[in-house]
């Protein structure tokens, strides 16, 4: 499964938007989408940012190996 995809995943079983994962992130809203949605993927610091808030459901190692 692509990371983009269990982040999606995430955020529906934990039922936040990818603009309330932002802000959990500390993050731009529209740059968090870009992740969500696979167009863009998140620097190494947003990448443990999200493990964080993910509770180790998206590890930051995941878009290392989908790289």
């Amino acid at each position: 499964m692509e990371p983009q995809d269990r982040l999606s995943a995430w955020l529906k079983s934990a039922d936040i938007t990818a603009a309330e994962l932002a802000r959990r992130c500390e993050y731009d809203p529209s740059n968090m989408n870009k992740i969500v949605k696979g167009v863009i993927r998140p620097s190494l610091d947003m990448a443990f940012k999200i493990e964080a808030v993910t509770g180790g459901a998206v590890p930051a190692s995941a878009w290392a190996r989908a790289a």
